[in-house]
């Protein structure tokens, strides 16, 4: 759908544009020091396109904001009659899993690491409902949450410009049996039906190839905004767009790649366990 700025969005965009005029910039010069487009600049300012977190963080750091007023206006950019969906859900979803889901709504590509679950991206409705029952009972009401937001935040493949998806998956999560054999065969079926989109790359790395222990997910926007990394530990989901973290995290992933299988060898080990399951 065509953008169409929100009040929020028009506010945002007046905001950033009298943080550039204090701050003694003309257009051209943030031009020169974000390697966007003069036309990029005069649209966001002028609310004619959207300014998504990455590029408002980016603009942040020029104009040298404070965090909490980096952080504020990041929130702003995110409201949007695109981009919304979420907010219903707030109460029940960490500060950290909000910033993720708005990274991933903004991003035109994705790379995601996992070593225990197939990624939230290409999950069945039954492989959901299987994981969210582990463990100790939790409120229904942010089981109910969390199911319909991992669904929802699916659409992304769906639109008409679709995230462009690199699901890299240890062998192990073709063995772990969420919801038990004929849940998993369902959720191993839909990997291979997936996988035969042109904007998703499913790929196993085999069990002779050593793998993190720890999930990470790689966004980036498109253009010339910066990209953003999160990886997942026992300590929570941390997030950084630091340049150092990124190469590390980008050599990882390529790491990872170059261990994987090719897509039709992946997709054939996955029919090979969907017939195990039978």
């Amino acid at each position: 759908m065509p953008f169409t700025a929100s009040w929020t969005q028009k506010a945002l965009a007046e905001e950033l544009s009298r943080l550039r005029k204090e701050r003694g910039y003309s257009v051209r010069d943030v031009a020169e020091h974000t390697g966007w487009s003069i036309a990029k600049i005069s649209r966001g300012e002028n609310g004619v396109s959207k300014l998504n977190p990455l590029d408002v963080r980016r603009l942040a750091a020029l104009y040298e904001l404070a965090d909490a007023d980096a952080d504020r206006l990041c929130e702003m950019a995110r409201d949007s009659i695109a981009d919304a969906w979420w907010r219903r859900y707030e109460r029940w979803l960490s500060p950290t899993f909000l910033e993720f889901l708005g990274y991933e709504a903004d991003a035109a590509r994705a790379w995601s690491v996992q070593t225990m679950f197939v990624p939230g991206l290409l999950q069945t409705s039954d492989y959901v409902k299987a994981i969210l029952g582990i463990g100790p009972v939790r409120d229904p009401d942010r089981n109910d949450a969390d199911y319909e937001v991992r669904l929802r935040r699916q659409r992304r493949l769906e639109e008409p410009e679709p995230i462009e998806l690199t699901a890299l998956m240890a062998e192990s999560v073709l063995h772990w049996q969420f919801g038990g054999a004929e849940v998993m065969r369902g959720q191993l079926t839909h990997l291979c039906t997936m996988a035969e989109r042109p904007n998703v790359s499913v790929r196993v790395i085999p069990f002779a190839h050593p793998i993190p222990i720890y999930p990470i997910d790689l966004f980036e926007s498109g253009g010339s905004a910066p990209a953003v990394v999160f990886s997942e530990t026992q300590w929570g989901t941390p997030f950084t767009e630091d340049p150092i973290e990124l190469r590390q995290a980008r050599r990882e992933i390529e790491r990872l790649e170059a261990a994987a299988l090719s897509e039709q060898e992946s997709s054939k080990m996955i029919e090979r366990r969907i017939r195990e399951l039978d």
